[in-house]
Order: C-alpha cells, then sequence, then structure tokens
C-alpha cells in the first residue's frame, strides 16, 4: 500500500537517548517522509528535548515536541476539560494519539522512551503490517491464552510471561495449534530484547534478560489472548477508536493503581479488534529495551491492584459480547458494559475503590470517543 503515513508517539521525562536511532533507522530504509515523530513532554521533562527535537527535524524527519501551552490550546479546541488529561502521568500519551490523528496519519506507532530501534530492521515498513490483509500463522493457545514471551531466548529458565498475563491463566498447559489463514491486522505487537516487560514480582524473582527472538511473527486465533503494551505497537487509524490510553492514579484498596495503563488498553483495544474480525499480530520489529532505573519494590506497590482487576476483568471482557460496525461503536458499547457491569464486581480491591475505578474508566473511554468526533472539525 504506497504512501502510507505514520505517527510515532511518545512521551518521556528523560534525555531523549532513543530519539537518534529512530531517525537513523527512518533515514536508512527511505521512511524520513513518510513518518512524524510526536514527542509530548510534561512537566519534568528536560529542555533538552526540545532542542534534540529540533535537530532530528533538521536531519530529516519532521518530530513536534508541542509544549504545555500548545497541548493545552490543542485540548481546549477540542473541547476537552483541561483535567482530562492529568500532568506528571503516562496518560499524557493521549495527547499525542490525538496529535497524530489530528495530522491525517494513517497508523499510530507507540513505544516508551527507553525502547531503541534496531539499525538492522526497517521500523516503519515492519509495523505498516497494521491496515492491510495478510497471510499469516495463526496461533491459538491452550485455554485461549499464549505466552507470547515463549518467542524469545532468555539468558536463563525459566521463560517468564509478559506483564498483564493473568496469574491465574500462568499454571495451564502450554499447548499451541496452528493453522494458516488470511486476515486484516488492526495491531501489531513487536517484542523487545534485553530487559522484557515483565512485571515487578518476575523482575523481583529472576531478572529475566532476552538475548534473541527465535520465533517467526504469528497472528493470534480469535479466541487467543495475551497482554499488548505500548512499548513497541502499531495501531491502524481506524482501531485508534478503541485504543485510549487508561487513565491510572485511582486510589484502590490503600494502593494506587499504576503501570497498567497500557495492559488495560490493549485488552479493551483487542476485545474490539475481534469484534470487527480483524487481527492482533505479534513478533516483529523487535525493539532493545533499556530499562529506565525502577525501584522494583514501588512498582510492586503500583501493579498489585493492577494484578487484581485482571484476574477478574479479563473472563468478564472475553464473554462479553459487543455490538457495532466500527471501531467507534464498538468501544462505545464496551464502555457502557463496562460501566453497567462495574457494581457486580466484589472482593479484594473492588470493594475498595475497584468498582469506583471501573465506572470512571468508561466514562474516560466516553470522552475519548467525544475528543475523535471533535477532530474532524480541527
Amino acid at each position: 500500500m504506497p504512501n502510507r503515513k505514520a505517527a510515532l508517539v511518545v512521551t518521556t521525562i528523560f534525555e531523549p537517548k532513543f530519539l537518534p536511532d529512530f531517525v537513523n533507522n527512518f533515514r536508512r530504509y527511505g521512511r524520513a517522509d513518510a513518518v512524524e515523530i510526536i514527542v509530548i513532554p510534561d512537566r519534568r521533562t528536560p529542555p533538552s528535548v526540545a532542542s534534540a527535537c529540533a535537530r532530528a527535524t533538521r536531519d530529516g524527519v519532521r518530530t513536534a515536541c508541542p509544549s504545555l501551552d500548545e497541548q493545552a490550546a490543542f485540548l481546549k479546541r477540542l473541547g476537552v476539560p483541561a483535567d482530562w488529561i492529568p500532568f506528571d502521568s503516562d496518560n499524557r500519551r493521549n495527547v499525542g494519539y490525538l496529535m497524530a490523528l489530528a495530522g491525517g496519519c494513517d497508523f499510530v506507532l507507540s513505544v516508551d522512551d527507553d525502547n531503541f530501534c534496531r539499525a538492522d530492521e526497517d521500523f516503519f515498513g515492519v509495523h505498516s503490517v497494521v491496515g492491510t490483509e495478510v497471510s499469516a500463522d495463526v496461533r491459538y493457545g491452550s485455554g485461549g491464552w499464549l505466552n507470547i514471551c515463549e518467542s524469545l531466548t532468555f539468558a536463563a529458565a525459566p521463560t517468564p510471561f509478559p506483564r498483564g498475563f493473568p496469574y491465574s491463566r500462568r499454571r495451564e498447559p502450554r499447548e499451541v495449534r496452528r493453522e494458516n489463514g488470511k486476515v486484516r491486522v488492526a495491531l501489531n505487537a513487536g517484542l523487545w530484547l534485553d530487559d522484557p516487560d515483565v512485571d515487578a514480582v518476575g523482575r523481583l524473582e529472576s531478572r529475566p534478560k532476552a538475548l534473541a527472538y527465535h520465533d517467526t511473527p504469528f497472528v493470534l486465533g480469535p479466541d487467543t489472548w495475551t497482554p499488548v503494551n505500548t512499548q513497541n505497537t502499531a495501531i491502524s487509524r481506524a482501531a485508534m477508536a478503541a485504543y485510549y490510553y487508561v487513565r491510572m492514579g485511582f486510589a484502590i484498596e490503600g494502593l494506587k493503581i499504576d503501570r497498567y495503563g497500557d495492559i488495560l488498553s490493549g485488552y479493551f483495544a483487542q476485545k474490539c479488534v475481534r469484534h470487527l474480525g480483524e487481527a492482533v499480530r505479534v513478533g516483529d520489529p523487535l525493539c532493545d529495551h533499556r530499562r529506565t532505573p525502577h525501584n522494583l519494590f514501588k512498582d510492586l506497590y503500583h501493579e498489585l491492584a493492577g494484578m487484581v482487576l485482571i484476574e477478574e476483568l479479563t473472563p468478564w471482557l472475553i464473554g462479553l459480547k459487543l455490538s457495532g460496525g466500527s471501531y467507534a461503536e464498538a468501544y462505545a458499547c464496551l464502555a457502557d458494559e463496562l460501566a453497567a457491569s462495574a457494581a457486580k464486581f466484589r472482593g479484594f480491591v473492588f470493594d475498595q475503590g475497584g468498582r469506583d475505578f471501573l465506572t470512571a474508566t468508561a466514562g474516560h473511554m466516553r470522552s475519548w470517543l467525544r475528543a475523535l468526533r471533535a477532530l474532524r472539525s480541527v
């Protein structure tokens, strides 16, 4: 499909060490005119980020770094409440998504600022599979779940599970059935070498290190699930209607939920992708995940509520029947069902803030759809 355009969206509060690799990759493979990089700063982002973005533009890849005032003005034109996307939060990624869509891109590339693209892969070209129909290796996991970390070779056993994989499904037999099929890809999840995206429990236990990718790309079967994050992911323009990055920071059972906004957005998007008969592809391109310093016990504190929510929410999500013939309609249905079902969840974390979090999330999902509708007049 010729002349397709993409926007790469990333948020950062650190020095932009990731940027030169992406600029060089886009130039090396002749993609400089086909992609715009959108770096969303926050209140703690160093001034050097704006300077680096200006330098990237001079080097041939258009790179935007909208100031906080420019972000606020953009959201105001959409009629978005000032506090809908909070400062000092990875939720700011939504500003970049909206700006990418306003710019008319055909698909969005979502990366984290500690993921570095590799010189030997056409990052844009591989991810541009989204929005196209391909012949694919379709895989079905036992019990409806598949551990994508099994595509990687690790320095030591055991093979970990990706962050957001339900613990209740980790003890099941790991059998995979394959078949060939033709599918239309809506979401492409690239994998990561070095420090894989596993949760704090996995890091505290074994500090896994991914050495190599020993597999070939595949597509998840329509009844097979896995977590999808925002570290190295491409989403078709149509599917972006179902890819709101879920707001974190909600008080739940004395905890503050964090680090699961991308996991929830990935599960919600997958539900809509399946409803519309499209597919999730997993594998390449690879990124080197050079993880920024983290206090793993603090990460665990922030992840615990998300772990519990996922255990209860994913069975509900898998069994849910959606309606609607577009991503916007399916996502609106999902938001309505989430709000209607929130009161039915019981137990740890749900009795102390979890139900309110689900209700609030449904409201934010509806706000996302309103913002997308407003883009037509921007």
